[in-house]
């Protein structure tokens, strides 16, 4: 059956950075005959089976915010989603979910007998106000096996892929500069230089600038560029003003954040805000 959870807001939350050593089984299980199910969490305080750590599922899963915004960190990458985006995770797949304060964040779990046989990596797709309002329907409404089924059938005949939209932040695999990404990400908007950071973690730069070069395939500062714009587009779609998101990103003028965000989305922060509000619900 459906699984609602409501937790109070404020309420304690798991490190902001994920360990991956022995990853636990969490989360719902689906009951036969059916194939998906939807967790709804309240704020912050998803971080019980969910999301309180790095953790795995038997089942198939889809994150997906309603309200507010999501991180979700996997071993290889952090994404962070808005409503609109959902990340797909194979069974099996280690991961760790943060919802931020005052989000609605959704977890819809869907049986191995019913996972697409495309579907055998993370992947990000598109979850629509239609979709979304299905699967909280079917969480919400008591209806006829028969019924259900067949709802739920076309939920997972609609889901579509959603390449691009979501920014992906990969993660070096070097225990060593990998600890230097997670401070980074705690910290977005210092404006330590590399040699700084490379410092602060007793590093020399030919290390950490070859470890970025070869483990996720890009130079520090475009990876840094990543990370602030990953945060950008949840401080966005959160409805905070371009001028307070360009300060929490570490840029000194909002001309200057304009231009880095149009260099990795292709579009400028308006336009964010544009498209964004087309698929945003709002509280009632």
């Amino acid at each position: 059956m459906p699984v609602t959870v409501s937790r109070p807001r404020g309420a304690a939350r798991a490190a902001d950075v994920p360990r991956w050593t022995e990853p636990s089984p969490g989360g719902a299980v689906v009951v036969e005959p059916y194939l998906l199910t939807t967790a709804v969490f309240d704020g912050p305080g998803a971080a019980g089976t969910v999301s309180g750590g790095v953790h795995t599922h038997a089942d198939a899963l889809l994150a997906w915010p309603h309200l507010g915004s999501m991180t979700v960190h996997t071993p290889d990458a952090v994404r962070h989603l808005v409503p609109g985006q959902g990340l797909w995770l194979p069974p099996g797949t280690p991961h760790a979910c943060r919802p931020k304060a005052g989000s609605v964040s959704c977890f819809t779990y869907v049986t191995r007998a019913a996972t697409p046989p495309h579907r055998t990596s993370p992947q990000t797709v598109r979850v629509g106000r239609a979709l979304q309002e299905m699967l909280l329907h079917l969480d919400a409404t008591a209806m006829p096996d028969d019924l259900r089924l067949r709802t739920q059938r076309v939920i997972l005949d609609m889901l579509e892929e959603n390449p691009g939209a979501v920014i992906e932040v990969p993660v070096p695999e070097d225990r060593r500069i990998r600890a230097l990404a997670e401070d980074v990400m705690r910290d977005p908007e210092s404006d330590l230089s590399l040699e700084q950071w490379a410092a602060r973690h007793a590093l020399s730069v030919r290390t950490v600038t070859r470890a970025f070069v070869q483990d996720v395939g890009m130079p520090f500062t475009r990876w840094r560029s990543l990370v602030r714009m990953s945060l950008a587009t949840g401080l966005l779609a959160r409805g905070h003003g371009v001028n307070l998101v360009a300060h929490r990103c570490g840029y000194t003028t909002t001309s200057a954040f304009s231009a880095a965000f149009r260099r990795v989305t292709g579009v400028s922060p308006t336009e964010y805000l544009r498209r964004h509000a087309l698929t945003a619900p709002t509280r009632g």
